[in-house]
């Protein structure tokens, strides 16, 4: 017998909220941001000035939390969006970083 989908959305839920999709991002964004201020080479500049742009984004996701207001909130999607593509960004220079280490030690 088929599982109904009513019966799914029926089920109590534990609410744990859009906590994880702000904290999370924003972890990211300080750790790049940091990286950036640390290190001085131009890629983790790039990296680190997007990340203001990112942490932006999660700071407005906080204050829009925190305000009580109807309606949708959209905070928590647009900063773990943010952070998703930032992550991207990291992932995609970690793995260029060692083609290019790999090219050069042959």
């Amino acid at each position: 017998m088929p599982f109904p989908l009513s019966l799914l959305l029926s089920l109590p839920l534990h609410d744990v909220g859009s906590l994880p999709l702000v904290v999370l991002p924003l972890f990211i964004e300080l750790a790049v941001l940091a990286r950036g201020v640390y290190t001085r080479k131009p890629t983790d500049i790039v990296l680190a000035a997007v990340a203001v742009l990112c942490l932006l984004v999660s700071l407005w996701a906080i204050v829009e939390a925190l305000t009580p207001s109807g309606g949708v909130y959209w905070g928590g999607l647009f900063s773990a969006a943010a952070g998703g593509f930032l992550t991207f960004l990291v992932v995609v220079d970690a793995i260029v970083g060692i083609a290019v280490r790999a090219r050069v030690t042959e």
